[in-house]
Parts: C-alpha cells; sequence; structure tokens
C-alpha cells in the first residue's frame, strides 16, 4: 500500500505487515499471546488469512477499515497507527 500524506512525505506499507499487525482486539490478543516463551500453535483463522485486499472504507476523518479476501474486517487503522508503519520517503 503506498500513502501520500499532506506533508509530501510517501509511505509504503507491505500488505503482509499491514494484515500481520491488524490492530483489532483479536489479533492484538493473538500477538501478546505469541510474544511469550511458550509454543504457538497456528489456529484455523490464521491459517485462513489473507494479504488480499477486498474494500478499504474511511472511518471518520481518522482511520480506515481494511475488509481482507478472508472477510476479516474488525480492525481499524488509525492514520497516526498507520504513519508509525513501513518505510517513508519526502516527495
Amino acid at each position: 500500500m503506498e500513502l501520500v500524506w499532506q506533508d509530501d512525505v510517501r509511505q509504503e506499507i507491505r500488505l503482509e505487515d499491514l494484515r500481520r499487525l491488524c490492530p483489532c482486539a483479536l489479533c492484538e490478543g493473538s500477538r501478546l499471546e505469541q510474544d511469550s516463551d511458550a509454543l504457538h500453535i497456528i489456529t484455523a483463522d490464521e491459517m485462513q488469512a489473507t494479504a488480499g485486499v477486498g474494500e478499504i472504507t474511511p472511518v471518520g476523518r481518522y482511520a480506515i477499515q481494511i475488509r481482507w479476501d478472508d472477510g476479516h474486517d474488525t480492525g481499524i487503522y488509525t492514520y497516526k497507527y498507520l504513519r508509525t508503519l513501513g518505510t517513508t520517503t519526502p516527495s
């Protein structure tokens, strides 16, 4: 995904990274569990996860919601959060 911010900074974020870093409660909780020293067993939902984007919808003036091809759509990606991801270069 490529974003161009109002300050002319161009940013690229890999879709795989966006999906992996989904900010919804379920995904966030799963990542917290994975950070422990315990063995992580991949769930059926994780096996079905895709990085294909079905639709992107604005959420107010502060975020976007991504509906992934596998149907997952509960993550709200704030612009502030997006700005912390990927690589940036001046335009």
